[in-house]
């Protein structure tokens, strides 16, 4: 009898939201879609996460509970995956050795940006890791997030990184505008059932993957589904807008929550390692534009954006503005989409592992004589 009356209270606690958590929430709302509507790159996520932040500093951001922290990570990852379709892997394939030199230039970058972040920065090997990967921010910051990772840490040089790019970029390619402009196709979007479908399809196998430890596991499950279900054509479109712009501002406020710890007299010291982290890693796709552009006949400035780390949708209105072929532009950045989301997921847990196990060994071992008090 008792059983039957507490269980349903647990389950309205489980899904009850708090006023605290309400207040977050519609704070990162209002951030995300100022941004939004100011067409910031990435700016669901950096809106929400800047916004949670300043309120982190009153005492009035909450942390959030499980039933928004699974939305928001399966919203995004349904969003992400959502770039796959029947057509994805035909146009990698139309560049084949271009897109193999943008895998090793991603794997460049990343190498030499973890390094800096390690040696010149001092953090550790994973944190280090994720603030260097390039692209798919909204997807690192959740990974990290639920890792336990310094998420707010990360956020920062994430975003410091797009809007560093994005300023830089144009200076760079300005010089190679004498490609003619290609108009994308016209999106189309999910329709609402089939979103919802599939959203619910990767709530369920975020649960799976969870009960087998894996690292975002909801993250995973939704990002994979709704892969499937785009390359086989039962979700006919693109996942509408609100659905990455809903999870972002999730995600956002969740890591703008993290905030209220955050040692802001660390702020522009990250930015500064921001700073080397984009020059370097722009120098080396500056390098791999070049030989690509010398061996493979690729226009300067379609490899230079295509190689370089910033967001998928930045990136290709960028090649619009500065009449650069969109359709190469788009080609790479879904094949680093793909090789990034597709390998971090088991990459992190071992190396995380590996880090733990490195800490273990360093400690000092325990003398049993001197715990037992004898001499």
């Amino acid at each position: 009898m008792s059983a039957s009356t507490t269980s349903p209270k647990k389950l309205l606690r489980l899904f009850a939201i708090s006023p605290g958590e309400m207040l977050t929430i519609a704070v990162a709302t209002l951030g995300g879609m100022v941004f939004v509507w100011l067409n910031v790159p990435g700016g669901a996520i950096s809106g929400s996460v800047i916004a949670v932040a300043l309120l982190s500093t009153t005492g009035q951001a909450h942390g959030l509970g499980p039933v928004l922290r699974v939305t928001g990570l399966c919203m995004v990852g349904v969003a992400v995956g959502a770039i796959v379709g029947p057509d994805t892997f035909a146009n990698m394939a139309a560049y084949p050795f271009s897109v193999l030199a943008m895998a090793i230039c991603v794997v460049t970058m990343t190498a030499v940006a973890t390094a800096l972040w390690m040696y010149v920065m001092g953090w550790p090997f994973s944190s280090a890791l994720l603030a260097s990967v390039p692209g798919s921010m909204s997807y690192i910051v959740s990974v990290s997030i639920t890792m336990g990772k310094d998420a707010a840490r990360i956020a920062v040089v994430q975003m410091s990184r797009v809007v560093f790019l994005v300023t830089l970029l144009p200076l760079i390619v300005a010089w190679d505008m004498h490609g003619r402009v290609i108009k994308l196709p016209p999106v189309h979007y999910d329709p609402l059932v089939v979103t919802l479908i599939v959203l619910a399809f990767g709530i369920a196998a975020g649960w799976v993957f969870e009960k087998l430890g894996s690292t975002g596991g909801f993250l995973l499950g939704g990002m994979l589904v709704s892969g499937l279900a785009h390359f086989m054509g039962w979700a006919p479109g693109r996942s509408p807008d609100w659905v990455m712009n809903a999870g972002q501002i999730i995600v956002g406020a969740w890591t703008g929550s993290r905030f209220s710890d955050f040692d802001w007299k660390l702020f522009w010291r990250i930015v500064y390692g921001t700073m080397l982290g984009v020059g370097s890693t722009m120098l080396i796709a500056i390098g791999f534009a070049l030989a690509s552009s010398y061996l493979l006949k690729v226009p300067f400035g379609a490899a230079l954006i295509g190689y370089s780390p910033g967001g998928l949708e930045a990136m290709v209105v960028l090649s619009l503005a500065l009449g650069v072929d969109p359709i190469f532009v788009t080609a790479h950045h879904f094949a680093r989409y793909f090789i990034i989301n597709a390998s971090l997921p088991f990459i992190v847990p071992r190396l995380l592992k590996m880090e733990d196990a490195a800490k273990l060994a360093a400690q000092p071992p325990t003398n049993p004589q001197e715990s037992s008090g004898e001499t």
